[in-house]
């Protein structure tokens, strides 16, 4: 496992999307592979920020939420390795962010105070749900982890001034009931064009923020959010496919952690069991999200395994029996860590792998599928599992 991590790091390095290589100007989106994709075009005309090789795109689009997540990889690789190398730059992914990148708005006007911006090819204020609640969590975690990068980068600042502000967004969109996020919120988008609000993508990955925020500052704003989303899940439990599955566990298991209150710990077993009642015996759960190619033997690793990896090491903590299951599925995504020699393929996992051919394929959507290699979402948080794992560390504590 420690040798898969270092080809994981080592492709952040070598494979392009970090230019320089020490990530002073932050980490890309991904890479798209060019042959035989046939959502290329849409691809590219969507994301108008590219530099093209002669088999692939580095989409080169820098998003905060893919940032942190990098700069968490890096730090918890450090703790692995003690290897200067790996903390210099996510400190160096920090710096980005918070003074070069301009994507943070710290004023208490105009914008929501305390947003990253989606990225930086946006020219308006672009602010999701699932980004800005990773920006929060993994700001709040890296700044009680390492007090320097805190005093530095004063994260529990801006993380605290955004957190209120998700919250008060949240309870907009969920009344008078859970429904499409509308611009009743006008600043927060979930993207109706993709899904309804009431998908846990949007809904648990902000409970896993506020949960967050509430350990720092239990304002009873926060718990009002948590108490009424996670009563909808229960009430809803049956309504999601894999993927929102793999979300719910992850925002369940935040909550019942910072706040200690059973009905979370309740729901984060719940959908647990669910998810393994659709987990195959090679660990595998079927892609079924519509932004991927769907079936039972597509090993999907941007929108469900690698979500289920950190929602099973989270709900693990205090539920044992998980732990066979997430190992299971462990063992499945190590096992196809990319071996190919190009440096822009060695030690990544691609967007999605073809049990039944046995490779790397699948077919190719607009954001998911086999061709979308991404440095967030996918890499990044396999990385973070894998290290915890060396580690011997929660996910959430």
């Amino acid at each position: 496992m420690k040798q898969l991590l270092l080809n994981n790091l080592e492709w952040f390095y070598r494979s392009g999307v970090m230019i320089p290589e020490n990530g002073l100007w932050g980490v890309a989106e991904r890479v798209a592979l060019t042959r035989n994709n046939s959502a290329l075009e849409r691809t590219m005309s969507a994301f108008p920020a590219w530099t093209c090789h002669e088999d692939h795109c580095i989409i080169e689009q820098r998003r905060a939420d893919c940032n942190f997540q990098a700069a968490f990889m890096y730090l918890a690789s450090y703790r692995v390795f003690g290897e200067k190398k790996f903390y210099d730059t996510a400190v160096n992914l920090l710096d980005f962010l918070y003074f070069r990148s301009g994507l943070l708005w710290r004023k208490e006007d105009r914008y929501v105070p305390g947003s990253w911006n989606w990225s930086h090819i946006k020219r308006e204020s672009v602010v999701w749900f699932d980004d800005e609640s990773w920006c929060i969590f993994l700001a709040l975690e890296i700044a009680e982890k390492y007090p320097e990068l805190e005093k530095k980068y004063e994260m529990r600042r801006f993380a605290m001034m955004l957190a209120p502000y998700l919250a008060k967004a949240m309870k907009e969109a969920m009344a008078p009931g859970i429904g499409v996020l509308e611009d009743k919120t006008k600043h927060w988008r979930s993207g109706s064009f993709i899904g309804p609000a009431d998908q846990p993508h949007w809904g648990s990955l902000a409970c896993m923020a506020l949960a967050r925020a509430y350990r720092e500052d239990p304002q009873q704003e926060f718990m009002e959010v948590l108490d009424s989303y996670h009563a909808y899940l229960n009430e809803k439990a049956d309504s999601f496919d894999a993927s929102e599955v793999c979300y719910a566990i992850m925002g369940a298991c935040a909550a019942y952690t910072y706040t200690g209150k059973e009905i979370f710990r309740t729901t984060a077993e719940l959908f647990g069991a669910k998810l393994v009642s659709r987990m195959g015996e090679s660990g595998n759960i079927p892609s079924e999200h519509d932004e991927a190619p769907c079936g039972p033997h597509l090993v999907d690793t941007i929108y469900t395994i690698n979500w289920a990896l950190l929602g099973l090491l989270g709900l693990r903590a205090f539920a044992p029996a998980f732990d066979e299951p997430f190992r299971r599925a462990l063992k499945l995504v190590c096992s196809i860590q990319d071996k190919s020699p190009e440096p822009h393929l060695k030690g990544c996992w691609r967007g999605m792998y073809d049990m039944n051919a046995r490779t790397w394929g699948g077919g190719d959507l607009f954001e998911g599928g086999a061709c979308s290699i991404y440095t967030g979402w996918t890499n990044a948080p396999i990385s973070i599992v894998i290290a915890l794992e060396l580690l011997n560390e929660k996910l959430f504590s």
